[in-house]
């Protein structure tokens, strides 16, 4: 006999914005992964960490590069800027990846349906003094249909797409003391996807 897996216990300071977004974000992506069957693409952060990486490799090798060699020279000068220059270029790389390609993307997903491959990108938002938790949902449904004329068959590649967003304040999902109550959480994620699902357009 199996026991369901049971949300974690949030309970955060209802007064910090900041934290009851993070804390609504992580629950999200938790519903969508354990109850709405995504699987989730750590694209984005597999980005940004290869960038940090580099740069640490190319900071640790500068590092290296003038520990082996008289720091007065003139080629361990030269190879000790390259090095921090480099470095601070993956930097900015991914402060620029985060902001105008990632910017405040939280989750993105795909799972498998009888149309095709369903795939979810989902993204948050707080306003400064503005105590609502506004979503952006994005779904697109790729697959391919099959069409016969005069007995030659084509196979035509379709993809539906469709775009909605919400708002909810934080009151609504948030006790008293701060603890999330993730049956309400969950109650409005799940129409916020039907509802997105239902107005699909070509």
């Amino acid at each position: 006999m199996t026991s369901e897996k049971q949300p974690r216990f949030i309970k955060v300071d209802k007064s910090n914005l900041l934290d009851l977004k993070v804390a609504c974000d992580d629950a999200l992506k938790e519903y969508l992964e354990s109850n709405a069957g995504y699987k989730q693409s750590h694209k984005h952060t597999d980005i940004k960490l290869v960038l940090g990486y580099l740069g640490c490799a190319f900071a640790a090798a500068g590092s290296y590069y003038g520990y082996i060699h008289p720091f007065e020279s003139p080629d361990a000068k030269f190879w000790t800027g390259v090095s921090v220059v480099l470095y601070y270029l993956c930097n900015v790389l991914m402060m620029v990846y985060a902001y105008f390609v990632e910017k405040e993307t939280i989750f993105t997903g795909s799972k498998s349906t009888p149309s095709g491959t369903q795939t979810i990108t989902v993204s948050s938002a707080v306003r400064n003094y503005n105590p609502y938790y506004d979503l952006d949902i994005r779904m697109d449904i790729s697959g391919s249909s099959t069409a016969s004329s005069s007995s030659i068959s084509t196979v035509s590649k379709t993809k539906k797409s469709t775009h909605q967003q919400f708002s909810t304040a934080f009151r609504y999902w948030f006790d008293e003391d701060g603890v999330l109550a993730h049956d309400l959480l969950e109650t409005d994620l799940s129409k916020f996807l039907a509802n997105t699902e239902a107005t699909h357009i070509e």
